[in-house]
């Protein structure tokens, strides 16, 4: 039976088409943008970096004092420039003052005691000291001797108030006449009072 070439060829040219449209996949369909395999994004704007502002940190400083010690030099006493006459010095022990005496004309060194707490004076004449305990004995010595003689005791004589109230007196020692024959002097200073004792002679020449 006779066949028709174009009905053939009709259906022929249509599978050809389609089998070339589904090989070729670079071919875009008109009015659509044309697909990247990379995407693409936008250039950062300014505002979407954030900027680090850096801000200047001052490092502490640390300033080192040196201290430099010295070991105290003790001067004899020949080079002494000027000496008072008689240098007295206290030392405070656990089993009282210990006073120490200098007799500057020929360097004569000498220490007195242990003592109770108390006030002391040299003599006018640079030849007696006096010492007065907190607890109202007065003590005389000849300044070169070790020995202290024991005068007078003021809690006995119940003249001074600091004793009848129990209170620490606080004494000014000072000296009146001339020699042979010197005077004590003692003020007591918290309730101003003032007497006058005389002392022998053996001991203040």
């Amino acid at each position: 039976m006779p066949t028709d070439k174009r009905v053939i060829l009709i259906p022929l040219a249509v599978t050809i088409v389609m089998l070339l449209n589904a090989c070729n996949l670079g071919v875009t369909q008109p009015g659509l943008p044309p697909v990247s395999e990379t995407p693409t994004l936008p250039p950062p704007s300014p505002t979407d970096t954030p900027t680090a502002t850096l801000i200047p940190t001052v490092a502490p400083t640390f300033t080192v004092t040196l201290f430099h010690s010295s070991i105290p030099t003790i001067t004899p006493t020949s080079q002494w420039t000027s000496c008072p006459g008689i240098v007295i010095s206290v030392t405070d022990t656990k089993k009282g003052d210990i006073l120490h005496v200098l007799r500057c004309e020929d360097g004569l060194e000498y220490d007195l005691g242990p003592l109770a707490k108390g006030f002391y004076a040299v003599g006018p004449n640079d030849k007696f000291m006096v010492y007065v305990t907190i607890d109202g004995f007065i003590f005389a010595a000849r300044i070169g001797s070790r020995s202290m003689y024991n005068l007078f005791n003021l809690a006995r004589e119940h003249e001074f108030t600091v004793f009848n109230k129990r209170v620490a007196p606080d004494f000014q020692l000072s000296f009146a006449g001339e020699g042979p024959i010197y005077r004590l002097v003692i003020v007591e200073r918290n309730y101003d009072q003032k007497r006058v004792y005389e002392l022998p002679v053996s001991i203040t020449q």
